[in-house]
Parts: structure tokens; sequence; C-alpha cells
């Protein structure tokens, strides 16, 4: 090393640490990332009471028609509106995209997410086929 030490200015020698060669970048996408994850971490808890009938937004104290109208109002309304009209960012969810999906396609979106939308693993099947079912009109 000492001819290398030498030879090469110190600005431009290799440093041993991970972390410290890749600072410029490591830093905002740690923060980034950390704001991704709190920004999701309120659609997480929705591994089992979103069919209950609690306090949900949907006005009217919480009682809902559906069960599925009751997932809908815990996991989508806040991205998806409560008339499912959607924003800027999320798409309308009408009758005719939801019968274009078909359910395994509509499935596998809910679980798993799709884009910037996140996906919702912690619904059990029976959640899942309610909200499907509220989201066909059925």
């Amino acid at each position: 090393m000492g001819i290398y030490a030498a030879t090469v200015p110190r600005s431009l020698r290799r440093s041993n640490s991970f972390f410290a060669s890749h600072a410029a970048w490591l830093g905002p996408t740690l923060i980034v990332l950390a704001s991704a994850l709190a920004a999701c971490g309120a659609q997480t808890g929705n591994n089992g009471g979103a069919a209950a009938n609690n306090n949900g937004g949907g006005g009217g104290g919480g009682s809902y028609a559906s069960a599925g109208e009751a997932v809908y109002v815990q996991s989508c309304a806040r991205c998806h509106g409560a008339d499912r009209t959607g924003d800027y960012e999320s798409p309308a969810l009408d009758a005719t995209r939801i019968a274009s999906l078909g359910d395994q396609p509509l499935q596998f979106t809910i679980a798993y997410g799709k884009g910037k939308m996140p996906g919702f693993g912690g619904l059990s099947q029976q959640q899942v086929a309610d909200l499907i079912n509220y989201l066909k009109g059925y």
C-alpha cells in the first residue's frame, strides 16, 4: 500500500467502508424508504378487523350495509374515495373497470398491490371475496 498511498491522492483512494463510499445516495434513499413505510404503516393493521363495524369514516356511526363495504371503507376509501371515484393518483373503481379485470387479477392486486397501491395481504380470503362482491355491486 506504500506505493498506492504515495501515488493516489487521498480524495481518490477507495474506502473500505460501504457506507462511506455510498453515503451520497444511501442517506436520502433510507429517508425515502422510511417515509414510504410510515405512510403505509396505517394500512398494515387491516389483518382481521377490517370487516368489523367500527368507526371507518363512512358516516353514520360506522354501520355498513355489507361486510364488503366495511372492508372497502377501512382499506380502500382513503385512496379511491368513499364514492369510488378515485383521485389524481388512484383510479375510479366503477363497475366497468371491476368487470374488465376479472376475479383472479383483482384478488392478486388486492393482496400484493400494483403500481403505487400497496398490497393488503392481511385481509382474509373471505374479506377479499366480500370486497370484490361489494365492488361488483352484489
